[in-house]
C-alpha cells in the first residue's frame, strides 16, 4: 500500500496502459492531473484551444498509431463540448481514456460551478464511470480502461472529483491488462461452401476489417481467393489498396451507379466488420445482393440495417482465415473481378468528364482538386478529413492505400474534425512527413482556432480547404429541393490566408486545381510547421450525389 495523490494514481495507471498522450485544456479542477503530466515525462501534454477539438485530436492519433490517448477536460462546459468527440469515437469503435475533473459528491445538487448530473453522458460513450469515493478510485479506473480496451473498442468517460485528484489516497499498487475476448462459431464450413459455389461473389470491408489486427491482408487474400470485387464503408476506406483493379469503391449516396448494380447483381456479398449505419449505406437503400454473409464481432449488429443470411460473430482477422482455411483452394470461378471493377470506373469517370468536372476550371472544382492533391501526396502520407460535401468526392476519388493513411469519421459525420485529427495524427508520428488534411471552408470554420495549436507544436499539417462559400452538403442535397431551388446557405468568403497567418501558419490562396497541387508539392517539400491553402472553388458545382446519378450501361443478368 502506497499514499498518492488521486492524480498520481490516474497517471500511473495510464502509463501502464501504456498511453504516452494527454490531450487537454486546464481549467482549475483538473490542475492536480494537468501538473502531473506536466512535470514528468513518460507521458506528453498537448494542450488544444478548445475542448470540442481535445478527443478528436485523441480521435486521429488512435487511427493513425494504433495507441490510445487520454483527454482531461473540466466537468460542465468542458465535458459537453468534448461529448461531439466523445461520440463519433464511440461510433468509430476508437478508445479513449477522458478523464473529467468532477463535482465534489459533497456539493452535489447546490449548483457548484461547471456542475453535471454524471448521467448526462451515459450515451455518448462505451462506459461511463462515476467515483463517489477514494476508495472507488482505483477499481474503477481500472475497469474503465479495461473496458475501453477490450473489443469492440470505445471511449470512456472517467468522472474524477477533482479533490480525489489533489489529495492522497491509499491504494494497491496494479496494473491493466484488457479482457480477451473469443467466439466460437460452427458456420465456417457452411459459409466456405457457399462462397467457393459463388458466381458473383462481393467483398464489403467495413471498420472492423480496419480495427482487426489483420484485417487489410485478410480482406485481400479473400479477394485473391474468390475472384471478388471489393467495397468498403467509410471507416473501411484504405483496407483494400485502392490502386488495385478490383477496387470498386466506397459505399455511400455518392456511390457510382454501376457500384449499384454490381452489388444488385451479386449473388454472395460477404460483409467483414461493418454495422450498416446510414450515411456508409444510403440509408440502406445500398443493394446487399440474393445472400448476405455478416461476420461482425458485435452480435448487436447483425439484422439491425439489414437481415443476414448468415452471421458469423468473430474478428474479421480470425474469421478470415478460418474461410481461408475451409476454401482452401476453391471459388474464384465465377466473373472477373478486374473487369468488372474497371467497367465501373471507366463508366463513373467517363460520366465525370461529360459533367465538364477535368477542364482545369478557374475557379477549381472538387474531383479535380483532389485528384491534383493525390498526384503530389507521397503514398505513405497520413490524410485526415473533414465532413461535408467535398468529403463525398473524397471517398470516391481520393484514393488511398493503407487503412492507416486515411482517418474520416464514420455514421457520426459531425463538421470540424479534420484539422484537430491531423494534430492528433501529426502528435503521434516519430518523423516529419507531412499530415494533409483535406476540409471544407464549412468544416475548417468550426475548429480554425485549432490552427494556433498546431502553430505552437510546430507540426507538419497542410491544411487543403476546399472553399466553395457554401454548406454544399446542405444547400446541394436533394432533401432541400423540396422546400426551394436557391442557394441559402452561402456567405461571403472569408480571408482563410490571412487568419492563418495570423495564427503564425504560413497559407496562400489559389484558384485552380493545378495550382494548388503545386502549392501541396511545395508545402510537402519544406516540411517547415503547419501550411494552409485556401482553394477557391466553385460554389455551383454538381455534388458528388448529383454526379452519381446516371444510367448505367452495365448488365450482369
Amino acid at each position: 500500500m502506497a499514499d498518492r495523490t488521486g492524480g498520481e494514481l490516474v497517471y500511473e495507471a495510464l502509463i501502464d496502459s501504456d498511453v504516452k498522450l494527454l490531450v487537454g485544456l486546464p481549467g482549475t479542477q483538473t490542475l492536480p492531473l494537468d501538473r502531473i503530466v506536466v512535470q514528468r515525462d513518460e507521458m506528453e501534454y498537448l494542450m488544444a484551444r478548445h475542448e470540442t477539438a481535445v478527443p478528436h485530436i485523441a480521435w486521429g492519433y488512435y487511427e493513425a498509431t494504433g495507441r490510445p490517448a487520454a483527454t482531461l477536460t473540466v466537468p460542465g462546459p468542458g465535458d459537453t463540448n468534448a461529448m461531439h468527440g466523445l461520440k463519433n469515437a464511440y461510433e468509430d469503435c476508437v478508445p479513449i481514456l477522458h478523464i473529467s475533473a468532477d463535482t465534489d459528491p459533497a456539493e452535489r445538487g447546490k449548483s457548484p460551478i461547471h456542475e453535471i448530473e454524471p448521467d448526462t453522458f451515459d450515451n455518448a460513450v462505451k462506459r461511463n464511470v462515476t467515483v463517489e469515493d477514494d476508495l472507488d478510485l482505483l477499481g474503477q479506473i481500472e475497469g474503465g480502461i479495461e473496458t475501453a480496451l477490450t473489443p469492440p473498442y470505445g471511449p470512456v468517460r472517467l468522472g474524477i472529483p477533482s479533490g480525489i485528484l489533489a489529495r492522497e489516497v491509499e491504494a494497491p499498487t496494479s496494473s491493466v491488462e484488457p479482457e480477451r475476448v473469443s467466439y466460437e462459431n460452427n458456420t465456417y464450413t457452411e459459409v466456405a461452401d457457399l462462397l467457393a459455389a459463388s458466381e458473383r461473389p462481393v467483398i464489403y470491408a467495413g471498420g472492423g476489417s480496419r480495427r482487426s489486427s489483420e484485417g487489410s491482408r485478410v480482406v485481400q487474400e479473400l479477394a485473391t481467393a474468390l475472384d471478388a470485387p471489393v467495397i468498403t464503408s467509410y471507416k473501411g476506406k484504405g483496407v483494400f489498396p485502392e490502386d488495385d483493379d478490383r477496387w470498386l469503391g466506397v459505399t455511400g449516396s455518392p456511390s457510382p451507379a454501376g457500384m449499384r448494380e454490381t452489388l444488385a447483381a451479386a449473388d454472395v456479398v460477404l460483409a467483414l466488420g461493418t454495422d450498416f449505419d446510414g450515411v456508409t449505406t444510403a440509408h440502406w437503400d445500398i443493394p446487399l445482393g440474393e445472400t448476405l454473409i455478416h461476420v461482425n464481432m458485435d452480435s448487436s449488429d447483425v439484422n439491425t440495417g439489414y437481415e443476414a443470411d448468415i452471421a458469423i460473430i468473430d474478428d474479421v482477422t480470425r474469421a478470415g482465415d478460418r474461410l481461408l482455411e475451409e476454401l482452401d483452394g476453391r471459388g474464384g470461378d465465377g466473373w472477373n473481378s478486374a473487369v468488372i471493377a474497371q467497367r465501373v470506373w471507366s463508366e463513373y469517370e467517363a460520366h465525370l468528364h461529360d459533367l465538364g468536372l477535368f477542364n482545369g476550371d478557374n475557379p477549381a472544382n472538387t474531383p479535380e482538386l483532389l485528384t491534383a492533391v493525390r498526384a503530389v501526396t507521397p503514398r505513405e502520407s497520413p490524410v485526415t478529413t473533414d465532413v461535408g460535401g467535398f468529403r463525398l468526392w473524397a471517398m470516391q476519388l481520393f484514393e488511398t492505400y493503407n487503412p492507416n493513411r486515411i482517418v474520416t469519421a464514420g455514421s457520426w459525420a459531425g463538421m470540424g474534425v479534420g484539422l484537430p485529427a491531423a494534430i492528433g495524427v501529426a502528435a503521434g508520428r516519430n518523423d516529419d512527413q507531412p499530415v494533409i488534411c483535406l476540409t471544407g471552408d464549412g468544416g475548417l470554420m468550426m475548429c480554425i482556432h485549432e490552427l494556433h495549436t498546431a502553430a505552437e507544436y510546430g507540426l507538419n499539417v497542410v491544411v487543403v480547404v476546399s472553399d466553395n462559400a457554401d454548406y454544399g452538403i446542405i444547400s446541394k442535397s436533394p432533401k432541400i429541393m423540396q422546400y426551394t431551388d436557391q442557394h441559402e446557405f452561402t456567405w461571403n468568403r472569408p480571408n482563410l490566408a490571412e487568419i492563418a497567418n495570423g495564427f503564425g501558419v504560413r497559407a496562400t490562396s489559389v484558384d485552380t486545381a493545378a495550382a494548388a497541387g503545386d502549392a501541396v508539392e511545395a508545402a510537402i517539400e519544406r516540411r517547415s510547421g503547419p501550411e494552409l491553402i485556401d482553394v477557391t472553388v466553385q460554389t455551383e458545382e454538381p455534388s458528388a450525389i448529383e454526379a452519381a446519378d446516371y444510367e448505367t450501361d452495365l448488365s450482369f443478368r
